[in-house]
């Protein structure tokens, strides 16, 4: 039986080909395991003690196409440092791929498609251009909230009056929901700002990073200042929740 989870990162155990490895090895099904390399099983030394530690337990012997680590306490210091020395390897191709994305963003380059509404990317570029039909949407959306048409209340009310328009999304439905049009009245890329290395990844989860280390990327603007902060004042204003 081959298990293998093609593209996908090795910092995790949430792997559907490993998953059902460690299943079948607890349902005994498997007496040997043969790996390429202790870090196909995962980037992470404490990952990879887990599941050695979790196969011994079920008699499971673990064997390597790369590399012998007889259960001696040679053999076991070896595998640790091996798998230390992988948890590194992928530490500084990290950081060197983060530092890389990092310069050319203080180059004013946007190193992808973030599909952001009412922009196309243009690769050849790294750059956003405006998508006018998109557009002419977000200032419409930008002019109902300032000033609601009959019958339209709040996000909700934009979203509803936007979907019975039928007017698709970045994602071609035509199903708006107020979140989506918060996100939009909220972001900066209208006014001609979008920022670059706003969060972090960490053990924990995303974080946003302190203010001071975003990178600002200067971007053809679809509203006008004024009538930005018009609508964050609007946004933040105490008796918000009337408009929701």
């Amino acid at each position: 039986m081959v298990f293998a989870d093609e593209g996908l990162s090795g910092d995790s155990l949430d792997r559907p080909a490993l998953t059902e490895l460690r299943e079948r090895v607890r349902e005994g099904e498997i007496t040997e395991v043969i790996c390429l390399d202790p870090d196909r099983l995962s980037r992470r030394l404490l990952n990879q003690l887990l599941i050695t530690d979790e196969f011994e337990r079920h008699g499971v012997e673990l064997r390597f196409v790369h590399g012998d680590y007889s259960k001696t306490p040679e053999g076991t210091l070896f595998y640790a440092m091996r798998g230390a020395i992988s948890e590194f390897e992928k530490a500084k191709i990290t950081e060197r791929m983060c530092r890389g994305r990092r310069e050319k963003a203080k180059q004013g380059k946007i190193l992808r498609d973030f599909q952001i509404y009412g922009y196309d990317y243009d690769k050849e570029r790294a750059a956003l251009i405006i998508n006018e039909k998109e557009a002419l949407v977000v200032r419409q959306i930008f002019a109902w909230f300032l000033q609601p048409p009959a019958g339209v209340k709040g996000l909700a009310g934009i979203a509803r009056l936007l979907s019975k328009r039928g007017i698709p999304t970045k994602r071609g439905s035509t199903k708006w929901h107020r979140q989506v049009v918060r996100q939009i009245l909220t972001n900066p890329t209208y006014i001609g700002k979008f920022y670059h290395n706003k969060w972090a990844s960490t053990p924990q989860g995303i974080r946003l990073r302190p203010r001071s280390e975003w990178i600002l990327v200067p971007c053809p603007a679809i509203v006008d200042k004024a009538q930005f902060d018009a609508v964050q004042r609007k946004m933040g204003q105490t008796d918000f929740h009337m408009c929701q």
